[in-house]
C-alpha cells in the first residue's frame, strides 16, 4: 500500500484523540597505600587553558538570553510517527477499565507509566540540553554533527523523519511549537520504539542510534496473532509479532554510545570514545541471556527497567489495551488477557532530574504531573536500596591507637555501578564517633547540596572546577581521602576533560564491574577498568574491597562507625564545570539546580561498633 495515505487517515483519527490529549497533557544514575591527597597521587586538574582546545567560552560581559517555554505536548502525526497522545487513546488506564491493570487492578498502562520516564523526557532535559549547548559552544564549527549525534537518542523521531525530508532537528526546534517539534519533545516515544525492526541488532552498526525502522508503519509487541483492526482503522499501524522488543539489543542501540574525539582545534582525530556502554557491560556478566547457555541470574534489559511482573512480583496478565472512549478493555470479547505485559516504567537512578522537571513545570511542561513524577523517583529510589549495591564488612579490628575497617561493596545490577553518562559517581561515606559522641573522623561527607567537603566544612578542592580529581584508594587514612566510583574521560593531551568530544581516553574508571565480568570477553576493551583500581588486587568483578585506618585510642572508645554507599546523577565536579561557561541552556540548568544542589541518594548502610 502507499505509506502516502497513512496520514489522512490518521488525521481523521485526531478528533477522537484530541479530547483525550488535551485532559491528559499535564498528566499521567592504587593500589597505593596510604595516599595522601596531594598533587603526587592526583590526577593533574584541568589546565585552564583558553577556548580553542575544548574549553568553552566564558561568561563575558552580556548574558546569554532566557530560554522560552517548552511546548506543551498535543496530538501529532508526522509521516511515521505520531506524538505519545495518539497511542493514549488505547494505551492509557480509564475509569470502570479493567485492561491493563495487575492482579491487584493497579493501574499500568504504557502510556500512563512512560509518561514520567526519563525516556518521555529525553528532550526535555534540561542537563541534555546544556550539555549539548555546551558541546556547541566548545565547537561551533561542528553543530550540525553535534545535534546529528545527540538527538539520534534524545530526539529520534524527529531525526529519523528530518533525514527522509531534510529538516533535520536542531537545538532551536526544541523551542517551537511545529509538528515537528512535537514529536521532538515526545523524547524516545512508543512509534518509535515499537517500529525498530530486529535487523543488526547486537551488532556494531546499530551502536549510537542507528538502529534500523521499518518503512511499512507495522508496530512490534511480544505478542502473536494480535487483533489489529481497531489498531489500523484508529491510526494505520498494524501490530504485530516482534519478540526483539523484548530483548536487550533493542536498548543497546542506543545505550552504547561511541562518540568522535576533536583535537584542540576542533578536528577530528578519527579517534571513537566509549561514552557509555551498558548493554557491553552486560554482555560481559552473568546476566547475559544471548548467549547459548544463560547463566541462571540472567536477565534482560527489560528484565529490570520493563519489568514483565506486578510490584509484587506476580506475572502481569492483561488486555492490552480499550477501545478509546469505551469501558472495560476493548468491547464486544475481541481481545483477551495476554502475557508476557511489560512495566513501562523505564525506571533507572535518576532522582535529580525528574525532581527539576516537577519543580519547574511552568517552563519545561513535561507529559506527566507532579505525582507521576514523584512516583519515577520513589521508584527510582527503591531501585537504588533494593536492587543496586551491596556493602559488607569484611574487618573491624585494633592494632594500638589504629582502628582497621574494612568494607566489600558489591554490585548487583547487569552493568557497572554507576554506568552511562560521566556526570555519575557513586563513593563511601564514613563517619566515626568516639563515646562521647564526638566525630573523629569523617570521609566522603557532603554539604547540603551534595558537595564533599572536610570535617570542618570546606569544600574540598575535587569539587571545584580545575581542581585535582581524586584518585582511586585501597586504603583510606585521611579526612579529604574519598573513594569515588567514576569515570573521569581525558583529552588527547592527557588532561582531564568534561567537554565530551574533547574524550580521547578514560584517565580513571573504577566504577564497579558486574559479576562475570571477563577481561577476555570481546567487549572487555570498551568496558575495562582504568586507572590505579586496574593494580588495586581487591578490585574484581562484582565489587571491591576499601580499608579505612583510623588513629582512634582505646581510651575514648567504643567507636560507633557508620557508613553508606551513595550515588549522585550528578556531580558537583561535573556541574561546576558546566557552570564555569555561559549558554542560554547553562544558565537556565543552573537556575533549576542551585536551590537544592545534587544531594546523594543511599544505596546500602552499615553501622559497626569497635571498642
Amino acid at each position: 500500500m502507499d505509506r502516502g495515505v497513512y496520514p489522512m487517515r490518521m488525521l481523521r483519527h485526531i478528533g477522537l484523540v484530541s479530547a483525550l490529549a488535551l485532559a491528559t497533557a499535564g498528566c499521567a544514575t592504587d593500589t597505593s597505600q596510604h595516599l595522601d591527597g596531594g598533587p603526587s597521587d592526583a590526577l593533574p586538574p584541568n589546565d585552564g587553558s583558553p577556548p580553542g582546545d575544548g574549553s568553552l567560552p566564558g561568561d563575558g560581559s552580556t548574558p546569554p538570553p532566557p530560554l522560552p517555554p517548552l511546548a506543551t505536548t498535543r496530538a501529532v502525526v508526522d509521516d511515521a510517527f505520531v506524538t505519545a497522545p495518539v497511542c493514549a487513546d488505547c494505551h492509557s488506564n480509564a475509569p470502570g477499565s479493567d485492561a491493563m491493570r495487575d492482579e491487584s487492578s493497579r493501574a499500568i498502562a504504557p502510556f500512563d507509566l512512560w509518561r514520567s520516564s526519563m525516556m518521555a523526557s529525553s528532550a526535555r532535559d534540561p542537563l541534555w540540553r546544556a550539555m549539548m549547548s555546551a558541546e556547541i559552544a566548545a565547537t561551533p564549527s561542528r553543530k550540525a554533527d553535534i545535534e546529528a549525534k545527540c538527538f539520534s537518542c534524545h530526539g529520534p523521531m524527529a531525526k529519523r523523519a528530518g533525514l527522509e525530508d531534510g529538516a533535520l532537528p536542531s537545538l532551536e526546534m526544541v523551542y517551537t511549537d511545529t509538528d515537528r517539534s512535537q514529536i521532538l519533545l515526545d523524547g524516545v516515544s512508543c512509534t518509535v520504539c515499537h517500529q525498530i525492526t530486529p535487523a543488526e541488532l547486537g551488532q556494531e552498526s546499530s551502536y549510537s542510534g542507528n538502529f534500523v525502522v521499518n518503512d511499512s508503519r507495522d508496530i512490534y509487541g511480544p505478542h502473536d496473532n494480535p487483533f489489529g483492526m481497531p489498531m489500523w482503522h484508529a491510526t494505520g499501524y498494524s501490530p504485530m509479532l516482534g519478540d526483539h522488543v523484548t530483548e536487550s539489543a533493542l536498548c543497546g542501540s542506543c545505550h552504547t554510545l561511541f562518540t568522535n574525539t576533536l583535537d584542540p582545534d576542533g578536528t577530528p582525530t578519527g579517534d571513537h570514545f566509549a561514552e557509555q556502554t551498558p548493554y557491553l557491560e552486560w554482555r560481559n556478566s552473568v546476566y547475559n541471556d544471548e548467549v547459548p547457555s544463560p547463566r541462571l541470574e540472567a536477565a534482560s534489559c527489560q528484565d529490570c527497567h520493563a519489568p514483565t511482573t506486578s510490584v509484587d512480583g506476580v506475572d502481569i496478565r492483561t488486555e492490552i489495551a480499550r477501545l478509546g472512549g469505551m469501558q472495560g478493555g476493548m468491547g464486544g470479547g475481541h481481545l483477551s488477557a495476554r502475557s508476557p505485559f511489560g512495566r513501562h516504567v523505564f525506571v533507572g537512578a535518576n532522582t535529580l532530574v525528574p525532581a527539576l522537571i516537577r519543580d519547574n513545570a511552568s517552563e519545561l511542561q513535561p507529559n506527566a504531573s507532579a505525582a507521576a513524577l514523584n512516583a519515577t523517583i520513589a521508584a527510582a529510589r527503591k531501585l537504588l536500596e533494593e536492587r543496586s549495591a551491596t556493602m559488607e564488612l569484611v574487618d573491624a579490628s585494633r592494632d594500638g591507637d589504629i582502628i582497621r575497617v574494612a568494607y566489600r561493596l558489591g554490585n548487583i545490577t547487569g552493568h557497572k555501578l554507576p554506568t552511562g553518562f560521566p556526570s555519575r559517581r557513586a563513593w563511601i561515606r564514613v563517619q566515626v564517633l568516639n563515646d562521647d559522641e564526638q566525630m573523629v573522623f569523617a570521609s566522603g561527607v557532603t554539604d547540603d547540596k551534595g558537595r564533599l567537603i572536610d570535617r570542618g566544612g570546606s569544600v574540598l578542592p575535587s569539587e571545584e572546577a580545575g581542581g585535582p580529581i581524586q584518585p582511586h584508594r585501597d586504603v583510606i587514612i585521611q579526612d579529604d581521602q574519598v573513594l569515588i566510583f567514576e569515570d573521569v574521560m581525558g583529552d588527547v593531551n592527557g588532561s582531564p576533560t568534561f567537554t565530551l568530544l574533547r574524550a580521547a581516553e578514560h584517565l580513571k574508571d573504577n566504577r564497579l564491574l558486574p559479576t562475570g565480568w571477563n577481561p577476555s570477553h570481546p567487549d572487555a576493551e570498551h568496558t575495562g577498568v582504568y586507572g590505579a583500581a586496574s593494580e588495586d588486587e581487591s578490585f574484581v568483578d562484582g565489587g571491591d574491597v576499601v580499608t579505612y585506618e583510623l588513629n582512634a585510642p582505646a581510651v575514648d572508645g567504643p567507636y560507633r562507625i557508620r557508613a553508606a554507599f551513595l550515588y549522585q546523577t550528578l556531580s558537583p565536579r561535573f556541574a561546576a564545570e558546566l557552570f564555569s561557561h555561559s549558554t542560554s541552556e547553562i544558565e537556565a540548568f543552573k537556575r533549576y539546580y542551585a536551590p537544592n544542589g545534587s544531594p546523594p541518594e543511599t544505596m546500602a548502610t552499615l553501622e559497626t561498633l569497635v571498642d
